[in-house]
């Protein structure tokens, strides 16, 4: 017997919402931990914002850039290969399996779940994104630093990788003739990105940044931007990262002409994963969807492959 779609979605909510929670900590809660040994805060968007402010003690990783596109092609559509990974998490960031991190933005939240994704698929045991952002942390009175980070003393890291966090550019193919089983969004949120108009850049290896070959979207895919998914676009302070979760719903539940279904694989996508898919992604396991992927290679691998179909626009 089929499992009415609200019913279904509901249950799904109940059982993964606690795990939801679980995901962000206020700005109050961090407070609590700066300084404390054991604790890494990692901030999620760009250098030069953050030589403009963030917390003390802080590292920086801007979240676009931990996807290599060499990698993704290289180790099954990781975003970096396991030796890099255990390299930069441990060296660079100062990260163990034990550490404590705590990963935010300016607001949105969209790098921010970059990063939460990233070091959670690794294996990264406790991982939380600081729910509002810098803007929530100013308004609560934390304390912020300005200029360069210091280098954190080196960790010894071996990743554990969540596999199952992933689809590999082979599924993605496969989930394009599959509708019975798989849900392609396409995170993206501006219609000329989807439609081809504009290519943007990331990178392939690290210095090395191409702007993708083709523009478009991967055939079967739903335009679903991450913004309808978000509490806090604009980066606004005290504003929750994530819609709530009967808001989610419903924003899924419009989706179920399109062909969604709870019981199906959703597999997000954007640009380069980390950003817009992977915000997505949590949005999907706040509203309780107990399958979900993230397509790192995303439209960077996708579109810089002439063998691999566009979908056809109006």
């Amino acid at each position: 017997m089929k499992i009415p779609f609200a019913l279904a979605t509901a249950l799904l909510a109940a059982a993964g919402f606690a795990r939801a929670a679980d995901e962000f900590v206020t700005a109050d809660q961090a407070k609590a931990l700066v300084g404390k040994p054991g604790v890494r805060f990692v901030f999620s968007d760009g250098e030069k914002e953050f030589d403009k402010g963030h917390i003390p003690g802080s590292v920086a990783a801007y979240s676009h850039d931990l996807h290599l596109l060499d990698d993704v092609k290289a180790c099954k559509g990781l975003p970096m290969c396991e030796a890099r990974a255990a390299t930069y998490i441990g060296e660079t960031l100062g990260i163990d399996v034990g550490t404590e991190v705590v990963v935010y933005d300016a607001g949105p939240g969209v790098n921010a779940s970059g990063n939460w994704f990233f070091l959670q698929l690794y294996g990264v045991k406790k991982v939380r994104i600081l729910d509002g952002g810098l803007a929530t942390w100013k308004a609560h009175g934390g304390p912020v630093e300005t200029g360069a980070a210091a280098k954190p003393a080196a960790k010894a890291f071996t990743p554990q990788v969540q596999w199952e966090m992933v689809a590999s550019v082979d599924e993605v193919k496969r989930a394009t003739g599959d509708g019975a089983h798989y849900v392609l969004l396409d995170s993206r949120h501006t219609l000329d990105e989807f439609t081809g108009k504009q290519l943007l850049p990331a990178l392939a290896a690290p210095g090395k940044e191409e702007t993708v070959k083709r523009g478009g979207a991967i055939p079967a895919a739903i335009f679903s931007p991450w913004s309808k998914y978000a509490g806090n676009k604009d980066g606004a302070a005290d504003r929750p990262t994530l819609k709530d979760a009967t808001e989610l719903q419903k924003q899924l539940e419009k989706l179920k002409k399109n062909g969604y279904d709870p019981s199906k694989t959703v597999i997000t996508y954007c640009h380069v994963g980390l950003g817009r898919g992977s915000f997505q992604y949590l949005a999907l396991r706040h509203a309780g969807h107990a399958t979900a992927k993230v397509y790192v290679g995303s439209w960077d691998e996708w579109g810089n492959d002439p063998s691999l179909p566009l979908a056809s626009q109006p």
